[in-house]
């Protein structure tokens, strides 16, 4: 059975940390303590570090009034997703993970979290025409001194 291990615990990053990320017109957040995710799907655990940067969905800015990536319905399962994105499936153990795999495990953790067909579908179908170029380019926003 899928589900999330742990609460989702984050913190904002202030504006001198996003510009020193990089990211100062996006809002990141910063893991405060690992995060988990049992996928039924791939049949094992994902975990999300603390000290993971992220910035939940890579949602263009006009779509955000249909799908906020704040929502929790999107956001708990993108801290993972961005997890498979950045590692670009290579998963401890040797695992891998492919980047249909790792959408599908987001459309998983959404209906976990409640989140209708028509919206699962839509984040699905958006990832599978536009995330190929996070997958083969994964952002690892750091914070420098």
């Amino acid at each position: 059975m899928s589900q999330f291990i742990g609460q989702l615990l984050l913190r904002s990053l202030s504006i001198q940390e996003l510009d020193r990320a990089g990211s100062p017109s996006k809002q990141l957040y910063q893991l405060v303590e690992d995060f988990g995710y049992e996928s039924s799907k791939l049949g094992f655990n994902i975990t999300a570090p603390a000290g993971l940067i992220t910035d939940f969905a890579s949602i263009p800015r006009p779509v955000w009034s249909i799908l906020d990536p704040e929502d929790p319905i999107i956001a708990w399962g993108s801290v993972i997703h961005d997890v498979l994105y950045k590692q670009q499936g290579l998963m401890p153990g040797g695992r891998v993970v492919t980047r249909e795999q790792a959408d599908s495990v987001l459309r998983e953790a959404m209906e976990l979290q409640g989140a209708g067909n028509f919206l699962r579908s839509a984040v699905y179908w958006g990832l599978r025409a536009g995330g190929s170029h996070a997958w083969n380019n994964p952002t690892s926003y750091k914070i420098t001194p």
